[in-house]
């Protein structure tokens, strides 16, 4: 039997990422979509489905699940009543806006028994995939470099500057929970340092140094950028691996050696045509509308472990552990 799932918002991550990916699956089915703006809701939601403003009457239908694409500081509120009713929850991050609102999530989830999964989607995508299997290959994990550049002028939500920290309350989570992993799951802020320069709502750089179980990191993140990238690289005993976020695209150097004219070129050649490969595969799934940044896989097993009742692909313990370490870097920024 098909899982019925009610869309909260019909902005542009639940009508690029989620309703597709949902579309996609055969698992699930959108039953009803909500948005504030009734237009909104009738414009893009799917056929057959319910398009709605009044919120009161989202769950008079028979839900198995919702789909939470509001903005960040409803999220507690909409899981918690959706809990409740006794759906299960697939949340957009951040998952909340405060560790309190985060911790209500998941009293509210277990109390219920139901699950509630935050959507960490990057650790779905086809370069996470590849970044797992490279770094199986490429001996301890010895430091991370993380980068952020995020440039004005590319599509962002209206509603980031209502947020503590701006854009970076809500674009950090992605860059710490991969970076959480490949730092062995166990992670803490040791020192951050921003610039806001003549930024209001997030400062103009911030920069991050991380401890993790298996070896120390750093992220930087830059606002006004002139380009937008998001870069997650893992030196190793034998490699360098790059996580190319946007693109969706992984590559390993491997090792130079001693760093002869032949050797670098022997990198060089292999960086190159591994960037190459990469780009063509995810410009022929953009081409045929299949690239959705591990948003369709995750909601996939989402839908697996809501039949099977099993557990969330997405533990509580690590959503609620990059909600801590939001938090934290954005008590040190207040400080500052």
């Amino acid at each position: 039997m098909s899982i019925s799932c009610g869309v909260l918002g019909s902005g542009w991550v639940a009508t690029d990422r989620h309703i597709p990916s949902i579309a996609r699956s055969s698992a699930a089915d959108v039953t009803v979509v909500y948005d504030h703006s009734i237009a909104n809701a009738r414009a893009r939601a799917p056929r057959g489905a319910v398009a709605t403003d009044d919120l009161s009457t989202v769950f008079d239908h028979e839900l198995d699940a919702v789909v939470i694409c509001t903005p960040p500081w409803t999220h507690a509120d909409l899981a918690i009543e959706a809990l409740g009713r006794g759906c299960h929850v697939f949340c957009e991050k951040p998952m909340a806006t405060s560790v309190a609102d985060a911790n209500a999530m998941a009293a509210a989830a277990a109390a219920a028994g139901r699950i509630l999964c935050v959507s960490h989607n990057f650790l779905w995508s086809n370069a996470m995939q590849s970044a797992r299997a490279a770094l199986a290959e490429s001996g301890s994990v010895r430091h991370l470099l993380a980068v952020q550049l995020s440039g004005d002028g590319r599509r962002l939500p209206a509603w980031s500057d209502q947020l503590d920290g701006g854009l970076l309350h809500d674009e950090l989570p992605h860059v710490l929970y991969v970076a959480s992993e490949m730092l062995g799951g166990s992670v803490e802020i040791e020192d951050v340092r921003t610039d806001w320069g003549t930024r209001t709502s997030e400062p103009r750089t911030c920069e991050i140094l991380l401890s993790g179980s298996e070896a120390s990191g750093s992220v930087t993140v830059v606002f006004g950028s002139p380009v937008s990238e998001w870069h997650v690289a893992v030196v190793t005993d034998r490699s360098v691996v790059d996580v190319d976020l946007f693109r969706d695209v992984t590559v390993a150097t491997g090792s130079d050696g001693g760093h002869s004219a032949l050797e670098v070129l022997r990198t060089s050649l292999r960086t190159t045509v591994g960037h190459v490969a990469g780009f063509a595969a995810t410009g022929a799934r953009r081409a045929m509308r299949r690239q959705y940044w591990g948003h369709d896989r995750l909601l996939e097993e989402f839908f697996g472990a809501v039949a099977a009742g099993g557990e969330s692909p997405v533990s509580i313990e690590s959503a609620l552990a990059v909600v801590n370490l939001t938090s934290d870097v954005l008590e040190a920024i207040r400080r500052a």
